[in-house]
């Protein structure tokens, strides 16, 4: 059996732990599932939206990426 070496499983090692001490906290645990659920739901509509009109949704999702896209462009003209 080889022993797995390198950085890739310190950094999961390191991400369990982190994973660990912030689930640790009923808070914690509380937003993450808050945060699941809201998600869950933002799929749910997308989905519906989806399959309502497909072209619909696909033309909105291309604007929103390019007003974003154009937001982001000037961050960077900025700095």
């Amino acid at each position: 059996m080889s022993k797995k070496t390198g950085v890739f499983p310190m950094l999961v090692g390191a991400v369990a732990g982190a994973a660990a001490v912030f689930f640790s906290d009923k808070k914690n645990r509380d937003k993450a599932v808050k945060a699941v659920n809201k998600g869950k739901a933002q799929v749910k509509k997308m989905a519906a939206e989806v399959k309502k009109n497909p072209e619909a949704f696909a033309k909105k999702v291309a604007k929103d990426v390019t007003a974003q896209a154009k937001k982001m462009a000037a961050k960077v003209k900025k700095a």
